[in-house]
């Protein structure tokens, strides 16, 4: 089932025609260590899918535009794959793992987060300020938003942050940050929402339709705020640091004075604590 869902992968994610494959790098290596560190050093957004696959195998395929992707295997003790491009718009990876290892990715700028230990596909996502929405060359990769591009902006409470937010639906949810930084308290999507803030304290958010991202930003000053999907809890800020409960989740810290915490659903749901 395994090897199945891994072959799926690779043919949903690369080009199927046999000339459209000259952009697409790949290689396989013989594994048989228990932790593995996927690391990427692209500096243009991208997309990065990890899929569990065959016992004492990694295969990894990578497509960029206007550009060149690469990778190599090495570290003496912890392991690591390290996925680079040069000269690129945009990049995929689709890295095919070893069932039952340990896997973390460390993201460009300092996110990371642990590989799940079960069957399905983890996608993370990164992308430079000011790009949203689609990668200008591959139509099926959502970037997560950025601040300053791109972003509707659905709620603006000044210095007045929620101590709740509920999100009682996540089936059309792609992703959900929450970012500490600035000054004020901020809910932005990736395309127009209608918001009903309800009071100050307790905030209840309603989404259908297209799957969208949505951006929650905190002051560096606020506290007490906890994110909530019904009786889930997902994210809590305290002390200005976003903190999370769910898996699939990536840290980033793109300057000293902002903490991003991002998860990305599945099916509309999460696993989390």
């Amino acid at each position: 089932m395994k090897q199945l869902l891994a072959a799926l992968a690779l043919a949903a994610v690369l080009p199927g025609a046999a000339d459209a494959q000259r952009d697409v790098t790949r290689r396989s290596y013989t594994f048989l260590e228990d932790r593995l560190v996927v690391a990427v050093h692209a500096e243009a957004p991208g997309e990065l899918q990890v899929v569990r696959g065959q016992r004492g195998r990694i295969e990894v395929a990578a497509r960029s535009s206007d550009g060149f992707a690469g990778f190599g295997l090495g570290g003496d003790f912890t392991r690591r794959l390290r996925l680079t491009a040069v000269g690129s718009d945009a990049v995929q990876y689709l890295v095919v793992v070893p069932e039952h290892v340990w896997v973390s990715v460390v993201l460009p700028h300092g996110g990371s987060a642990d590989v799940p230990d079960r069957d399905g596909i983890a996608t993370y996502r990164w992308g430079m300020d000011g790009v949203v929405g689609e990668s200008p060359a591959f139509d099926d990769t959502p970037i997560v938003p950025s601040r300053s591009g791109g972003l509707y902006v659905v709620h603006s409470g000044r210095r007045r942050v929620p101590a709740l937010v509920d999100i009682p639906s996540l089936a059309s949810i792609r992703s959900i940050s929450v970012r500490v930084e600035g000054d004020d308290f901020q809910v932005a999507a990736s395309r127009p929402l209608a918001l009903t803030p309800g009071n100050e304290g307790h905030m209840s958010i309603r989404v259908d339709g297209q799957p969208l991202d949505l951006v929650f930003f905190i002051p560096r000053n606020g506290s007490g705020f906890q994110l909530r999907s019904g009786s889930r809890r997902l994210i809590d800020v305290t002390g200005g640091r976003p903190v999370s409960y769910c898996g699939s989740t990536v840290l980033q810290q793109p300057t000293p004075n902002q903490d991003w915490l991002t998860l990305f659903p599945a099916d509309g749901s999460l696993r989390c604590r």
